[in-house]
């Protein structure tokens, strides 16, 4: 069950490798903006881990703990580097 947990989150690394490319094409992105992104992957990648393995390990509190403590947090943060950072820097054509 942990392996199957690494695989995915290997594969949802790539992912966000694969997204950051095509939004760095249509915005400018600022050193400010890297950080926000850099933070939310992190925290989003500790809430996905924690809550995972906590769930495996017969521990659901802990799991639904995790996910309120990392994941509440990372998905605000993610809403706040999209609307205020990231947004107003679109490519104009």
């Amino acid at each position: 069950m942990i392996g199957l947990m690494w695989y995915l989150m290997g594969m949802m690394t790539v992912g966000a490798a694969w997204w950051y490319a095509e939004i760095k094409k249509r915005y400018d992105i600022t050193v400010l903006a890297n950080l926000g992104l850099v933070a939310v992957f992190v925290i989003l990648w500790v809430c996905i881990g924690w809550s995972w393995a906590s769930f495996a390990e017969g521990e659901p509190q802990s799991g639904a703990m995790g996910l309120v403590c990392f994941g509440l947090p990372g998905v605000i943060l993610l809403n706040l580097v999209w609307k205020r950072l990231i947004v107003p820097t679109r490519k104009t054509a």
